[in-house]
């Protein structure tokens, strides 16, 4: 069995695609999926002809999505075709309508006769099953397949479109092959075979929590009861009145059934409908529902949950929710049965369109983990799954299906699971909402309901707000404490370096001293009445108001626990904690200034710090006027407006322009001109803004220097340009054509951080090969190294404007240009030196005096877009 995915492009792609693969279904079955979030359904249809036409005998399988998955990521407005090379498996596909002749939904026992008569055989190992959201007994369907086909297990879900929105089940969505395509009906495809071996399960992060009720009335989708009493009611009982404000709140506390609690079922709140508006009385579809409730008032404008199913009365349900470190241990769980998994010759995988609707990044770093294998799906608007032997259908889940007939092992991505800040960001929404309650409660008197609803909202907290091992809050109960309880006052602890500790020391010497640091801070935090926070083994935090502790004193106090901690015995290793006590704290400024703070502290090698966390954060003013200039930028890269400039630099020996510096500006479409000042520290912090402007600058100016041969010109080259792969071949490129290779120098930035001199000696010798030049730009600048200078080999030097400038009135700018004039005459390199800023004839004497070689500034010649 090999699987091999392709994002589609255009068919004549796809063809030659699959003929480089030679697919000979003489060789095996093949089984082609199609998972498209572009095509109409015509154009779909389309398509599966057109590969069944270049694969005769192929087996094909498609569905629209709304995303498709492949290689580990998601793709919005893209279509995927996975095509397996079985070597023994059989493979089947059926195309099953749902619906009969009168357009009333095939009952679940009958459809489960259909598919098992249509896909099934005695070795069947694996089920891949599809249907659209217009067949509402789909729960009921896929419980009943555990019946009629024991021991196959299912994975697929409820085909969707972009279109998909919160406020309703959207009835689009559909299945399809070479022969059609329909919006009522189930396509299944089963792999069957005596080596065939697979395994499926799913990750949910859903946790049950709360007492077990009873669905005691429904209407169709509707849950009209849960306990006798009214479901909407008992639904805001749960999770409060602010879901009318934000309904995607519901995804974040969905129900589950009690005989799967980790399998969420994700209702939608509606308020102020009828049931007569949610369901067409003239529908026969609906006449059974309205039957069984003669008495209801259809007409009356009411609350409502609904699912996404048909909901059966006498389910026995709990409440739950989802949260960021349930997500992590379901995925380690479930990665540690796909990575042992043996014969992991192709991997499904499909997620749901809500999961991405509760955690925006948690599909995304659920799928990292599968980065580097042939994994191929969609996103869904509901899951197939199998747990623990039994086949459900789920919501808000990543299902994930591994099969194969012969050994094989795919590369999997395991260091994901160090890597799940973006899940903790995501779960700053659930924690606001716990928040805005918590506020609500110290506002309100406590009625009966909303005593409930501290129960449960505590039960949340519980699970959210305490580390793993337990006794001890985390990073999350930290956050929340600053928003509700003004806890400005931080101090962040941590031990770096641990991983070296294992190289010398037993493992379990390393945990009794961990053991010995953290009971040492909770010790001493209580006796403080501050609160302590885990926020990783070795990192810690301590936090109080401002107003119950002044910043001297809590600082005293950090100070004091930093040295009980450094008074260790020998039954424990010597630790050197990092004390950082932050003031003024939010939740937004806390973590910047906290990694702001290290970098300070190891670069001046101290380990106790105290600063305000407001310390570098921009204003309205200011993020507003950076939004503006991203937009600048993006204008004038998409309008032509990255206007290059020239400024003639001046031979102080000829008397007379040696070479121009080329200057970049950016023009917006009211015309105005920006200045590099303006917007490159904005383009460099967004670094594809900067590729962007710096690439399309080089190519102007060689365009315009191309065949020019009196003239020369020099460039700005910061490192991440000589970095860009595709920036320096393209200038090696140009350079191996160009008529006059010489005129064109490159000047690069001295005072940027250069962090492989190798690198960059590399680039300037392959610079050199080509005929061109080096300058080094803002010498004198930032802390110079005259060593590397020297490696460099540059044909230019220029002395920092800021320096130039200052000459006429500080002896010390004066001596320093004097420095590197006489540090020219020693060099065994031979060089010219240029001074910038070159302002007034004051200046330009005192440079002559020195023999500096050129001057470049408004004394000689302004930047214009003309040379």
């Amino acid at each position: 069995m090999f699987t091999w995915n392709f994002q589609y492009i255009s068919k004549a792609r796809l063809a030659k695609s699959f003929s480089q693969l030679m697919l000979d279904p003489k060789n095996g079955d093949i089984f082609i999926r199609i998972h498209t979030a572009i095509h109409l359904e015509d154009e779909a249809v389309d398509l599966a002809r057109f590969i069944a036409n270049i694969v005769p005998g192929a087996h094909i399988f498609g569905t629209s999505t709304s995303s498709t998955i492949c290689w580990g990521k998601f793709f919005q407005n893209q279509c995927v075709v996975s095509v397996t090379q079985m070597t023994d498996a059989r493979v089947k596909v059926a195309r099953i309508p749902t619906f009969d002749s009168f357009d009333m939904p095939v009952p679940p026992d009958e459809l489960c006769q259909k598919v098992r008569d249509a896909v099934w055989e005695d070795d069947t190992k694996l089920m891949l099953t599809f249907l659209t959201v217009r067949y509402l007994d789909v729960y009921s369907f896929v419980e009943k397949c555990n019946d009629y086909m024991p021991g196959v297990p299912m994975i697929g879900g409820i085909a969707n479109t972009s279109e998909f929105t919160l406020k309703r089940f959207q009835n689009s969505g559909f299945i399809f092959d070479e022969y059609g395509w329909t919006d009522k009906g189930v396509i299944v495809a089963s792999i069957s075979g005596e080596k065939v071996e697979s395994y499926s399960s799913c990750a949910t992060g859903a946790q049950a929590i709360g007492q077990e009720t009873v669905i005691t009335d429904t209407f169709g989708t509707c849950i009209l009861g849960i306990d006798g009493m009214d479901a909407a009611d008992s639904f805001l009982l749960g999770i409060g009145d602010k879901i009318k404000e934000k309904p995607e709140i519901t995804n974040l506390f969905p129900y589950v059934y009690s005989d799967a609690e980790e399998i969420p079922i994700v209702m939608r709140y509606s308020d102020n409908v009828s049931i007569s508006e949610k369901f067409d009385e003239s529908s026969p579809i609906n006449a059974a529902f309205y039957a069984a409730h003669p008495d209801i008032d259809k007409y009356i404008k009411r609350s409502m949950i609904n699912a996404n199913h048909n909901v059966v009365p006498g389910k026995k349900i709990r409440r739950g929710f989802v949260y960021d470190r349930k997500i992590i241990s379901d995925n380690q769980s479930l990665f540690r049965h796909i990575e042992n998994f043996e014969k992991a010759e192709t991997i499904f995988g499909y997620s749901c369109m809500s999961r991405s609707m509760v955690y925006s990044n948690c599909v995304k770093w659920e799928l990292s983990i599968y980065e580097n294998t042939n994994i191929c799906g969609c996103i869904t608007d509901g899951e197939i799954t199998n747990v623990n032997g039994r086949n459900c259908f789920a919501n808000c889940t990543f299902a994930v299906a591994v099969i194969g007939e012969e050994m094989c092992t795919q590369d999997y991505n395991p260091y994901a699971f160090s890597f799940a800040d973006s899940l903790a960001e995501d779960n700053r929404e659930l924690l606001e909402y716990l928040c805005d309650i918590e506020t609500q409660f110290s506002k309100t008197k406590l009625t009966v309901s909303a005593e409930a609803l501290r129960t449960f909202v505590r039960d949340c907290e519980m699970k959210l707000l305490y580390s793993d091992s337990g006794d001890i809050h985390n990073g999350a109960a930290l956050n929340m404490d600053i928003q509700t309880k003004d806890y400005d006052r931080v101090c962040m602890i941590n031990v770096f370096e641990t991983s070296s500790m294992e190289t010398v020391f037993s493992k379990h010497l390393i945990n009794i001293t961990h053991k010995n640091y953290l009971s040492n801070c909770i010790r001493f935090a209580k006796k403080k009445n501050y609160s302590i926070y885990s926020l990783g083994k070795w990192h810690l935090a301590i936090s109080a108001p401002s107003y119950i502790v002044s910043l001297s004193e809590f600082a005293r106090d950090m100070e004091q626990l930093q040295r009980q901690l450094f008074e260790v015995t020998e039954e424990y290793i010597a630790i050197v904690p990092m004390f950082c006590v932050l003031d003024d704290c939010t939740v937004d400024n806390l973590m910047p200034a906290y990694y702001s703070a290290r970098v300070e502290m190891m670069q001046k090698n101290i380990q106790f710090y105290v600063r305000s966390a407001r310390v570098d954060q921009l204003d309205e003013e200011s993020i507003r006027e950076r939004y503006h200039m991203v937009n600048v930028i993006n204008y004038a890269v998409s309008h032509d407006k990255v206007i290059p400039y020239f400024q003639g630099i001046y031979d102080n020996k000829k008397k007379r322009i040696h070479h121009y510096e080329s200057l970049m500006r950016l023009e917006d479409e009211k015309g105005t001109v920006y200045y590099p000042g303006s917007f490159l520290p904005v383009a460099r912090s967004y670094g594809l803004l900067y590729d962007s402007i710096s690439s399309i600058m080089i190519k102007k100016v060689f365009d315009k220097f191309r065949d020019i041969e009196d003239k020369s010109v020099s460039l700005n080259l910061s490192i991440r340009d000589i970095k860009n792969s595709e920036i320096i071949d393209y200038i090696y490129e140009f350079l191996s054509t160009a008529k006059h290779p010489e005129n064109f120098v490159f000047e690069i930035l001295e005072n940027e951080d250069i962090d492989n001199y190798d690198e960059l000696v590399k680039f300037v010798d392959r610079i050199h090969d080509y005929g061109a030049q080096i300058a080094i730009d803002d010498f004198g600048s930032g802390f110079s190294n005259l060593l590397h200078i020297a490696r460099i080999n540059c044909d230019y030097l220029k002395i920092d404007g800021s320096i130039v400038k200052k000459c006429c009135e500080d002896e010390k700018s004066a001596n320093l240009i004097a420095l590197i004039s006489n540090w020219k005459k020693l060099s065994k390199n031979s060089f010219s030196i240029i001074a910038e800023f070159v302002e007034n004839e004051d200046i330009q004497k005192i440079l002559l005096d020195f023999g500096i070689d050129y001057s470049q500034g408004y004394l000689f010649s302004k930047p214009s877009p003309d040379i």
